[in-house]
């Protein structure tokens, strides 16, 4: 399949993908121009917030993701996707380890403080890659 890493990225900032059906932990994949990809898990309940987050460089060239760093406790290694197996709904739906479950995307932002991605370095990075709004 070969995926380009800013192809899921949208045109303003990035993307995020949610993976459906779950019902204790929200994962979430960001795309961002540069060919980033961030992983994000949420916990449900009293006690909601961001469980971890874990940065990629993007895709190898057979679909891997590149993360930087790991995490050393063997729940957040088991819910970090690996390798991309289909791309379905024309980009809207990503399927990952041939799982059953899939990440949807449920929105394109246009900057991303908390993750570096200002309003100047989207600018930036728009310019860089060549991206434009419709």
């Amino acid at each position: 399949m070969s995926a380009c890493m800013t192809d899921f990225s949208g045109v303003l900032c990035g993307r995020r993908y949610e993976k459906e059906l779950e019902t204790h932990f929200r994962d979430c994949l960001l795309f961002y121009l540069d060919g980033k990809i961030r992983f994000e898990r949420y916990c449900y309940g009293e006690a909601a917030g961001l469980v971890f987050g874990v940065w990629a460089r993007g895709f190898d060239e057979e679909d891997n993701i590149l993360w930087d760093n790991v995490p050393d406790f063997e729940m957040a290694r088991k819910a970090l996707p690996h390798r991309l197996t289909d791309v379905e709904e024309n980009g809207n739906a990503l399927q990952f380890d041939r799982a059953r479950k899939r990440y949807l995307f449920t929105e394109e932002f246009s900057s991303d403080k908390a993750n570096g991605y200002g309003t100047f370095r989207t600018l930036l990075l728009r310019r860089r890659f060549g991206k434009k709004r419709d």
